[in-house]
Formats: structure tokens, C-alpha cells, sequence
């Protein structure tokens, strides 16, 4: 079959979606749609047509949306799919639209319902409006978490019968792996926060709350990695070079290999209150048997087992942050490798990509069964 894959940049396809790629490409004809300007170098293997579209990722001025939305349009038709799989909130709606324009089904994967989802005026009810028609018509919805299920299903957004959950993006378990440290070097016990450097990501409560950490604590080191964001709900760089400063702080920008990065760690830290799906950063840190320490959000939340592999604190709080980081500490060599364990378990019990591949795959064979061909 020709399916196409549909997100919000090559990155997201080549560091969320890349064993998913690699499982469809060897049964069928692969395309994919990102807006331009990404890199494409781990996908040019894979023996899949790649077709870069115009689409302003974060924008809403009415006449850039509909250019976007035309683009991806074209894009999809000179493809010619029969089945397109998308992710990301503002690509799985314009997907859903280009798809029903052209009859083709739809499967997009709700990662959180973004920022759109917190607009307010006419571009709030417009988007409400077009999410609303679409959705009921996607031919399958898969949800990452329970709440964003719960949410569509209240507001009417899915039809009964036509989704799913399924554990966020999945992780690669042989290489996302615990590595036993017999006849390390001591080192400071290490902190890290990993994702985009928007504010929503709680990075402006972890440099506080690591900040306040390092003045009273020695032989601790804080790390945060990330790439700056040049839209406006980024963090500033004179913010980040004022911690950066802070003895025992530091940035490492953008990282390509995280799992190398996990293993130089002791705990991953995302006090984010962004509408996420299920964040990448945790189930990674989980299969690496990292604790972990998250908000209640949803999304976050599913990812942490207070008491067995880390701590879940309220969103906005950096007194709950610094105060889970302090615990994390204190705890005996036996409580940490208790807790190491149970993250290990948890991300093979819930979160292995196979999963994730699994479902994919067979919500495909269900649409063949249906009549496309």
C-alpha cells in the first residue's frame, strides 16, 4: 500500500518515528510530509520519498494557515496515499483536511492537544469548530493518554469505536538500557532536564529550583539540555547564560544522543504544564532505569509512580520541585536502586515501541479489511 506519514518536522520523524518508518518500508510504499528547512540524513536509508511542505509550525495568521494547508494538500496528492498517519496537534488537524478533501482516511496520533487548544476568541471557537468536524471524520484516533481521550470523548471529537490508547511514541528498549557502572569513577549525582526551551516545559521552575539546590548541596551538578526556541513562549539565552553561570549548572544545547547522555545521569527532571501527549524524555529516562521527577500533569503523570520510581509534584511549583530533588539525594544506595528497577520495568511493562509498531500495523490491516486499496 502507499501510506504516508505526516508531522511537524523531519526531527520529530527521525528521533519519535524512525522504527516505525523502518517497519512500514519494508511492506509498503513510504512517504513522508514535514515542513522545510528540517534534516532528513537518518531517513535517506530507508528507501522512502520524503516531500517537504510550506507550514508555519506555530503561527496563526489566517493566510499563512490556509497557504499551509494548501501545501500540505499538494503535497499528500502528488503522493497519492491510501492511508496517511499523523502526528503533532496542527498537522493532524490540516491532515484531516487535506484527507477529506481528498477521501483518503486519516489516522492522526493526538501527542496532547497543543497550544491551539488554549486559544480564546474567534481563532479559539474557529479551531474548536474545524477540530470538531474533523476528528469525527479521521477514520482512527490514537491517544496517548487518558485525559486527551476523556476530553474528545466529552466534547463529542471521536466516534465510538474509532480510537485508541497507545503509550505515547514508544521507546527503543536495547537501546535505551541501564548500564551498570562496576569500576566507574566517582562523580557528582546529576540532575537533567531534556526538551524544547519553552517556558510551558517548567524550564524556568527547574533553573530556579536547581539554582536554590547547588547553594546549599556539593557534589551535585545540574544539567539542561535543549535547543533554544525562537518563538516567543521560548526561555531567552540571557536567561539561560545567567544560570549557566551558577557553579554547578550547565547547558548542553541540543543533544543528538540521548541515550549516551542518560547514562552520565541520576535523575531526569520535566516540571513541565505544556498539554502534553506522553513526553519522550521520561519514557527514555525510564528504560535507562533513571528516576524521575514530573507534574501531575497528564501525559507526565503516566510515566511516574510516586514512591516506586519517582516523585509527581504540582505544575508551577518550585518549592514541590526542589523539594523532590532533594529527596531524590537523600536516598540510601539500596532505596536508589529499588526505584532504578522499577522505572526499568515499567517503560518494558507500558512503553516499548513494538507496542506502539503493533498498533499501528494493525489499525492499517483494519482500514485494508474496510475497502482501501
Amino acid at each position: 500500500m502507499r501510506v504516508a506519514f505526516v508531522a511537524n518536522s523531519a526531527w520529530y520523524l527521525r528521533n519519535f518515528r524512525l522504527s516505525t518508518l523502518q517497519a512500514f518500508t519494508g511492506v509498503h510504499e513510504v512517504s513522508v510530509h514535514y515542513p522545510e528547512g528540517g534534516a532528513v540524513s537518518a531517513m535517506n536509508s530507508l528507501g522512502l520519498t520524503q516531500h517537504p511542505f510550506y507550514l508555519d509550525s506555530s503561527g496563526t495568521h489566517p493566510l499563512k494557515e490556509l497557504r499551509g494547508l494548501l501545501a500540505l494538500w499538494r503535497s499528500l496528492r502528488r503522493a497519492r496515499p491510501e492511508v496517511v498517519f499523523s502526528f503533532n496537534p496542527k498537522t493532524n488537524l490540516y491532515a484531516l483536511m487535506a484527507c477529506w478533501l481528498m477521501r483518503v482516511p486519516c489516522i492522526p496520533n493526538v501527542s496532547g492537544v497543543g497550544n491551539a487548544s488554549q486559544l480564546g476568541g474567534a481563532k479559539g471557537r474557529l479551531y474548536r469548530t474545524l477540530a470538531g468536524f474533523f476528528y469525527r471524520r479521521a477514520a482512527h484516533v490514537f491517544f496517548q493518554n487518558s485525559d486527551d481521550c476523556e476530553a474528545f470523548l466529552r466534547a463529542g471529537w471521536v466516534r465510538e469505536g474509532c480510537y485508541s490508547l497507545i503509550p505515547g511514541s514508544g521507546v527503543d528498549l536495547a537501546r535505551f538500557a541501564p548500564t551498570l557502572q562496576t569500576g566507574a569513577k566517582p562523580r557528582p549525582f546529576r540532575f537533567l532536564m531534556a526538551a524544547r526551551l519553552l517556558a510551558a516545559k517548567g524550564v524556568r521552575e527547574y533553573c530556579a529550583a536547581s539554582r536554590a539546590l547547588l547553594a546549599v548541596h556539593s557534589g551535585v551538578e545540574c544539567w539542561l539540555a535543549g535547543g533554544l526556541a525562537a518563538e516567543t513562549r521560548g526561555v531567552s539565552e540571557a536567561e539561560l547564560d545567567a544560570w549557566h553561570a551558577t557553579p554547578g549548572a550547565d547547558y548542553l544545547g541540543h543533544v543528538d544522543d540521548m541515550a549516551s547522555l542518560l547514562h552520565e545521569v541520576d535523575v531526569v527532571v520535566l516540571p513541565s504544564y505544556y498539554p502534553e501527549g506522553i513526553p519522550r524524555s521520561l519514557i527514555e529516562a525510564a528504560a535507562c532505569g533513571k528516576l524521575l521527577i514530573t507534574t501531575t500533569m497528564p501525559g507526565c503523570r503516566e510515566v511516574v509512580v510516586p514512591g516506586e520510581n519517582g516523585w509527581q509534584v504540582p505544575p508551577r511549583d518550585e518549592q514541590a520541585l526542589l523539594a523532590a530533588m532533594s529527596a531524590a539525594m537523600t536516598l540510601s544506595p539500596q532505596e536508589r536502586a529499588a526505584m532504578q528497577q522499577a522505572s526499568r520495568e515499567l517503560a518494558e511493562r507500558r512503553f516499548d515501541e513494538q507496542i506502539v509498531i503493533q498498533q499501528y500495523q494493525q489499525v492499517l490491516a483494519q482500514q485494508t479489511s474496510q475497502g482501501v486499496s
